[in-house]
């Protein structure tokens, strides 16, 4: 069932966000009450749970697909409270020994379900068997819940107290002990107080750990005691954490990297990883915000103009993902974090709008704005590209795009044609027969370039287009679908110019010169197709987005094969960076809202892609 789309104004004094809350709420309440202590989840239909919270199955649809999204939201929760207080006593008890500590966190843990008996019956009897996404977001939970533990002995080993070794299997057989006993006492087969659950399993942890022994154990004269070395972490683990979060949310998108799968990057357990960041959207933050600090330290830090841009290029290079991350993931920040990136944006462009003015006096203010981005865009441009190069030669060879970038002349250009819009290349991508299919296509693009993939619905679309938004299956088996149509579309037209190019020139540099002026033209007139291909490819299966890098690669390479053409004493690789660049210039540069606004962007892009396409590059570079 799709989602229904609420209504936004204000209604009985509360905003739609408000209403939502509420909403929720209550039928978060109400599934506690018909799931835990009345009928059951399987016995439970939909229209008497709404019936129930005194709501309609359209408001429940506002909020949930289905009923079982309601389950897993509710188990979610609960398991959060369970850990919120497990790791609250774990705080509270730092430092105690280990048969005292344990017993706080045993008992916290325990104590969550036997005050609300609901709870248990929901998180050890209604959960099992519904289906694979359930039982899949169960295990993710154990897990997490073995890696605290896993940690939890780690650290009793560190002192001393136990015996230094693998804690996962233990970790698994005390918390699969803990699940049943609760599971039996749910079910009424076990009756005991907490007090006689929290001394049961204290005493089965202190024996598979091997704690009773070593406690009891008494110390004869004359012998020491051998205690494993203490562990200490590394100094530089949080900037470890950053730089690994960093690369993963860039390679694989924000929502599809877990922080277990940072964790395991770093070497270190999930529950480590909390030490540092309360969340993962508090470490993406931190990612963008300690990163642009450095960057600004390392810039801010060179007192000549000249220095200044060299080390912008040096350390675009160290932090290769910095700027797609920016790019693809600043609608996951937090509205606190949102506002420190732009901020420290705005003070990075004005550092390199100090060196430009110093070697540009004669522009103005608007110029020197326009060309700080432009510089910063062309620097970081190795973010959204794999090619490599030496180090030494990566930053000679960016530095030489930074000079022919900031030496460009403004104005006097010569105007762009347009493409023919009437002609048949056009009408070749376009769903001729399904006018409405096309229109849906249109709207999409604009709401994912907008908003971005998972903040749209289906309902969302419809409604650009004026149906309702089941409507849209009709014309596409689904959302990703349409994505994947719209990353189709794009590939089409890049291939449709780029052919255009070499068969109307004249020349290899004549068929450059068109080849940017189509791209140029096609990436002003079609904006939100340009941005959602950029942006959303993370939202694509798995095949679809192997085969759309795999349509770009080769696109990239026939382009710095084309200019080899006009430059022979380019490698490939150089080539393929100066491609990079130009394509990265230009589509940021239209998608900038700072620039776009300009009526000489046109010409000032085909000026940007040319001085870019032969920019001086030092001889040592060019024949690698």
């Amino acid at each position: 069932m799709a989602r229904i789309t609420p209504s936004a104004g204000r209604y009985g004094g509360l905003t739609a966000d408000e209403r939502r809350t509420e909403r929720r709420d209550r039928l978060c309440e109400t599934a506690l009450e018909t799931f835990g202590a009345g009928a059951g989840y399987r016995h439970t239909r939909l229209v008497d749970l709404c019936r129930a919270t005194g709501l309609s199955t359209r408001q429940f649809y506002q909020e949930y697909d289905t009923l079982e999204d309601l389950l897993i939201e509710l188990y979610l929760h609960i398991d959060d409270m369970v850990e919120q207080q497990v790791l609250g006593e774990a705080g509270r008890t730092k430092g105690q020994p280990l048969a005292d500590r344990s017993a706080a966190m045993i008992h916290a843990y325990l104590a969550t379900f036997v005050d609300d008996r609901r709870r248990a019956r929901i998180a050890f009897v209604e959960v099992i068997g519904v289906s694979d996404r359930l039982d899949t977001q169960r295990a993710r939970c154990r897990s997490r819940r073995l890696d605290l533990l896993c940690d939890l002995f780690d650290d009793f080993a560190a002192r001393g107290e136990i015996a230094p070794r693998d804690f996962r299997p233990t970790a698994a057989a005390f918390a699969g002990a803990l699940s049943g006993q609760m599971h039996d006492w749910s079910m009424g087969w076990v009756d005991a107080t907490t007090d006689e659950f929290a001394e049961s399993m204290l005493r089965m942890l202190l024996g598979i750990l091997g704690a009773a022994d070593r406690t009891a154990a008494p110390s004869r004269p004359g012998t020491e005691v051998t205690r494993p070395p203490v562990r200490r972490r590394p100094r530089n683990r949080r900037a470890t954490i950053l730089q690994a979060a960093t690369s993963a949310f860039a390679e694989n998108g924000y929502h599809r990297t877990s922080m277990a799968d940072i964790a395991s990057a770093v070497g270190i357990t999930h529950a480590a990883l909390y030490r540092h960041f309360r969340t993962k959207q508090d470490l993406l933050g931190s990612c963008l915000r300690e990163s642009l600090d450095l960057i600004i330290d390392r810039v801010g830090g060179t007192r000549e103009s000249d220095a200044a841009l060299a080390e912008l290029v040096r350390v675009a290079l160290e932090i290769r993902g910095l700027t797609r991350l920016w790019q693809l993931e600043f609608r996951s920040l937090t509205e606190a974090d949102r506002v420190g990136v732009l901020s420290r944006a705005v003070r990075l462009t004005m550092l390199i709008r100090q060196g430009i003015r110093a070697r540009r006096p004669d522009l103005s203010t608007a110029d020197h704005e326009a060309l700080s981005w432009i510089v910063l865009s062309a620097v970081t441009s190795t973010s959204n590209h794999r090619t490599q190069l030496p180090a030494d030669r990566f930053v000679q060879v960016l530095g030489g795009v930074v000079d022919a970038v900031i030496d460009i002349p403004f104005g006097g250009g010569e105007a762009l044609p347009l493409l023919d819009r009437a002609g048949a290349d056009e009408a070749r991508i376009q769903s001729a027969h399904d006018p409405r299919g096309e229109q849906m296509i249109i709207a999409a693009a604009r709401l994912f370039s907008e908003r971005g993939f998972g903040a749209v619905s289906i309902e969302d679309i419809g409604a650009a287009v004026g149906v309702s938004g089941p409507a849209l299956y009709h014309h596409f088996a689904g959302k990703t679908h349409l994505l994947t149509e719209i990353m189709d579309r794009n590939s089409q037209w890049i291939e449709i110019f780029t052919q255009r190019a070499r068969t109307e020139a004249r020349d290899p540099q004549a068929s450059l010169r068109l080849a940017l002026r189509y791209y140029i033209r096609f990436a002003i007139d079609q904006t939100d197709l340009v941005s959602t291909a950029f942006s959303e490819i993370g939202h694509l299966p798995d095949d679809a987005a192997a085969r759309y890098r795999q349509i770009h690669r080769e696109g990239n390479i026939g382009w710095a094969r084309l200019l080899q053409t006009i430059r022979p004493e380019l490698s490939m690789a150089t080539a393929r960076v100066l491609i990079h660049t130009i394509t990265t210039v230009l589509t940021d540069t239209v998608l900038n809202p700072r620039l776009a606004r300009r009526a000489d962007l046109p010409d000032l892009l085909f000026v940007l892609g040319e001085r870019i396409a032969l920019a001086e590059i030092p001889p040592e570079l060019c024949d690698e």
